[in-house]
């Protein structure tokens, strides 16, 4: 009788110290997703599509629709720094609500563009501006983003 409790002790025992490492692990993985920053600008009309995601490490960057054709390259570490100091300076909330200060978009001249913040496991997205021509509010942001690009 005793064999077969002690057996039975050290499966429980096992199985149990196995789900606390299963849970443990799970929590890292979702805390270290929680604290990744990701700054997407889109800007797309009927003949041009750009999309350009910011990570820390991380330039990605979308000129068809379908997106096949990724252009990827190393980000510098100022260049992310700048972007988060940047970003810090934005008052999140009020992203969604910015008024774009031109309106050249409605008549074809110029790109719809938008940009996302995903950050903490939120999304954000600013209204929709022309494409260069943001609001005053993001404006060196969306400057530096473009200009990091081009490089």
């Amino acid at each position: 009788m005793k064999p077969i409790l002690s057996c039975f002790m050290l499966i429980v025992f096992l199985t149990s110290c196995h789900s606390k490492k299963t849970a443990h692990t799970q929590n890292n993985e979702k805390k270290s997703a929680q604290n990744k920053i990701e700054i997407l600008y889109g800007a797309h009309t009927r003949g041009y599509f750009l999309e350009i995601s910011l990570t820390k490490n991380k330039l990605t960057k979308f000129k068809d629709y379908e997106k096949l054709n990724a252009i990827s390259k190393d980000l510098k570490d100022g260049d992310w720094s700048k972007c988060m100091n940047l970003l810090d300076q934005i008052n999140l909330t009020s992203l969604p609500t910015l008024k774009s200060p031109t309106n050249y978009r409605q008549f074809d001249g110029a790109a719809f563009a938008q940009l996302t913040i995903i950050k903490k496991g939120d999304t954000i997205q600013s209204s929709n501006f022309d494409h260069k021509y943001p609001p005053s509010e993001i404006k060196l942001l969306v400057d530096h983003i473009l200009s990091i690009q081009e490089n």
